[in-house]
């Protein structure tokens, strides 16, 4: 019944809509634009990404404490991780490049993955825990800082160009890197900002109503 339900506006084309409760495999769609307004979620799609991003994290970790090359110049043998690039940068005096790495290959993906984490567990456990809303807003915010996938990317290149003065051997931490910028990718086409809030919104009036 519409005149129970929330009119609401198309963010792209501002057309009118009212937000239905969808069945599995439903998704609701502006008549006027095509934009996907809403996408049915139910438990068992939040432990799918509670999973991915659980593996996010922990190949974000790994990725964290093994190396991921060893160049040999001449001889001199340095085994890197991505912290040292940091440190490398800061020792030479490039301390606003080494906090722009540090923040966009491990602090600020931490916090994206963890906030993403607690705001599906909440979703998986249907209780709607302390600063979920604000975990929502953060994941969002915080998608275009996780940098792991062009961090991968920037790897490879720079080994390209290294290659020409040394010998490279790959490590384990450069299989961990891989893996979390493919995870990321995946956990980040599970991201609905507009649902995971009705659902949350949702799960706060089934509380209401219980009580």
């Amino acid at each position: 019944n519409t005149a129970h339900q929330k009119q609401k506006k198309c963010p792209d084309c501002v057309a009118s809509y009212y937000g239905r409760q969808l069945n599995s495999g439903e998704e609701l769609i502006c008549c006027c634009c095509g934009k996907r307004l809403k996408k049915y979620y139910d438990v068992s799609l939040f432990q799918k990404a509670w999973a991915i991003v659980t593996t996010c994290l922990i190949c974000l970790f790994m990725a964290n404490v093994t190396p991921i090359m060893v160049f040999d110049v001449s001889g001199n043998t340095q085994s890197n991780l991505i912290i040292t690039g940091v440190l490398s940068l800061l020792f030479q005096g490039y301390w606003p490049l080494a906090l722009l790495v540090f923040c966009s290959a491990i602090l600020l993906p931490l916090l994206h993955l963890t906030a993403f984490w607690y705001l599906l567990a909440s979703c998986c456990f249907q209780q709607r825990w302390k600063g979920s809303v604000a975990a929502v807003h953060c994941v969002n915010a915080l998608a275009p800082w996780n940098l792991m996938p062009v961090f991968a990317v920037a790897t490879m290149a720079a080994v390209v160009k290294l290659d020409q003065l040394g010998t490279i051997e790959w490590k384990i931490g450069a299989f961990w890197v891989a893996m979390l910028a493919l995870t990321s990718l995946v956990a980040m086409r599970l991201f609905d900002h507009g649902a995971i809030l009705e659902y949350l919104e949702g799960m706060e009036n089934n509380s209401h109503k219980r009580t």
